[in-house]
């Protein structure tokens, strides 16, 4: 328990994910205990457009700032406007900064205890607080597990991070560190991108105090079909290169 509670701004893309979006903030307004959560809410060229009615009801007592953008830009967009609308001052929750800012799916993959954990590390001194799958109880894969390998092995050649865990969504970030977080990929390379901008803050002598934290990544039939096939990975690596032939996110 926190006193006073742990305030947490929740960056939540969301594209087409109809029911498994309602259920998923219905389980975080359930299951948020005594912290404060606003969810920036960014509806990535849905169609037919998110319902603000059906969202409000499915969270509850939960505030939620909702964007739109017009047509479908990707995930890294998304964030990066999410991120943006949560820094604005007006956007606060009673006029109070938050503590913590959060990147979740918004398709039932994250569990709201593991939201409330990252933020908690954040509270507790930490700049950066990033998902670690492999020591939670995540039904990972084989298939997820050989792609995650390569790519923790990319990232700590390109950035520089040890890190045991890579490309997952739920990541936390302290105020200060959310200020040196700014997304140039639209798709799904910005995991890496996050990393990227973690290591070059250090090099410029902003170090970043970066935990791993244990969390369980729910697979479902549903979110592998959407976006956890290892397929995938080809999408993310071009998207990669592109970045470093143009010089957009290099370390």
């Amino acid at each position: 328990m926190y006193d006073p509670p742990v305030r947490i701004a929740v960056l939540m893309p969301a594209y087409n994910e109809a029911g498994r979006l309602l259920d998923t903030l219905t389980e975080l307004c359930r299951d948020r205990g005594d912290a404060e959560i606003c969810v920036f809410l960014v509806d990535d060229g849905s169609t037919p457009p998110l319902a603000r009615d059906e969202l409000r009801a499915a969270a509850g007592a939960m505030p939620i700032v909702l964007a739109r953008h017009a047509v479908n830009l990707g995930q890294g967009a998304a964030i990066e406007t999410a991120r943006q609308l949560a820094l604005r001052p007006r956007f606060s929750l009673h006029n109070a900064p938050f503590d913590a800012f959060v990147t979740m799916d918004s398709d039932g993959q994250h569990r709201p205890c593991d939201v409330l954990a990252l933020a908690r590390a954040i509270a507790d001194g930490a700049d950066v607080a990033l998902g670690n799958r492999f020591a939670g109880g995540s039904n990972v894969p084989l298939s997820r597990r050989l792609l995650l390998a390569f790519a923790r092995s990319f990232e700590r050649v390109t950035t520089g991070l040890a890190l045991s865990d890579a490309h997952n969504g739920l990541r936390a970030f302290s105020a200060r560190a959310i200020t040196r977080m700014h997304l140039t990929h639209n798709r799904m390379a910005h995991a890496t991108e996050f990393t990227q901008q973690i290591s070059r803050a250090s090099r410029n002598g902003e170090r970043l105090g970066v935990i791993e934290v244990p969390v369980s990544v729910r697979y479902t039939d549903a979110s592998r079909a959407k976006g956890q096939k290892a397929s995938g990975a080809v999408a993310i690596v071009v998207d990669l290169f592109h970045g470093f032939l143009f010089g957009k996110g290099s370390p």
